[in-house]
């Protein structure tokens, strides 16, 4: 038997609401901001989401200077940017 938390279930809803983030900005191809965990504080990488890699579980994201690849378990948050 398995007993929920409401962190556990608050980690669970923020994954969900980060994965329909991530289907949003690549079915629309709108910029997003990228909030990915670091080593001390959390990062933030604006651009588009332009390709996800399931079998290696990370996603890419350009803008006009550059590109990389994050780790998607790594994500812990998808801001799209609304014209």
């Amino acid at each position: 038997m398995m007993i929920h938390t409401d962190s556990t279930d608050r980690r669970s809803r923020q994954h969900e609401e980060t994965i329909r983030s991530l289907a949003v900005a690549m079915f629309t191809e709108k910029e997003a901001i990228v909030t990915v965990r670091g080593d001390s504080e959390a990062q933030t990488i604006q651009g588009r989401i332009t390709k996800l890699d399931k079998e290696r579980k990370r996603i890419k994201i350009e803008n006009a200077f550059e590109y990389c690849w994050i780790d998607f378990p790594d994500v812990t948050g998808i801001e799209l940017i609304l014209d």
